[in-house]
């Protein structure tokens, strides 16, 4: 069961890579979303990475759910105040996400971070970065890396598997998690 629903928060998060017709949605609070926005590296924040799409966003329930579909309850149920998502390209065209979840107070996003539906099988905690942060090696060909700080439930997916893709992976982490203090 936990294998399924695992693969169930994965297979929403994938939802969210396929480019859905969503990243245009208006959002009913503006500047919660704006704020959450100023925290996603820009292009060239982290030496040559650049978007490439424009920003996934979710101001209330109903957006968040046209993004994950069944796995928006999840961050619901945590709390869930707004989300935004950015997907970034790098060197050798290697694909990176990073999902950015206010859920309200270190309480909540803590509760998140603990939930067994969105803890790794496979993970290893991190040192020094956020309240709590973690490294997913569940995926066959990505790293995740989670982390919480102030509310906030950050996860960074890297679809390179590698020493050097799990470095980028945390500096983007680390980049978000210093921008949020």
């Amino acid at each position: 069961m936990k294998t399924a629903i695992h693969g169930l928060v994965i297979t929403a998060f994938l939802t969210l890579l396929s480019g859905a017709a969503l990243t245009d949605q208006t959002s009913e609070r503006p500047g919660k979303i704006l704020g959450l926005l100023t925290l996603l590296p820009a292009d060239d924040e982290i030496p040559g990475w650049k978007r490439s799409e424009k920003a996934f966003r979710a101001s209330n329930e109903e957006e968040l759910y046209r993004i994950f579909n069944g796995g928006a309850s999840l961050y619901i149920q945590h709390g869930f105040r707004s989300f935004a998502g950015q997907s970034y390209k790098g060197p050798k065209r290697t694909e990176l996400e990073v999902y950015l979840f206010d859920q309200g107070t270190s309480q909540t996003a803590g509760d998140l971070y603990e939930n067994p539906y969105a803890k790794p099988l496979r993970m290893k905690a991190i040192a020094d970065l956020g309240e709590k942060a973690r490294i997913d090696s569940t995926p066959l060909f990505a790293y995740g890396v989670d982390l919480i700080q102030k509310g906030f439930f950050v996860r960074v997916i890297i679809q390179d598997k590698t020493e050097e893709g799990l470095n980028v992976a945390i500096s983007f982490a680390r980049f978000i998690s210093q921008k949020i203090k």
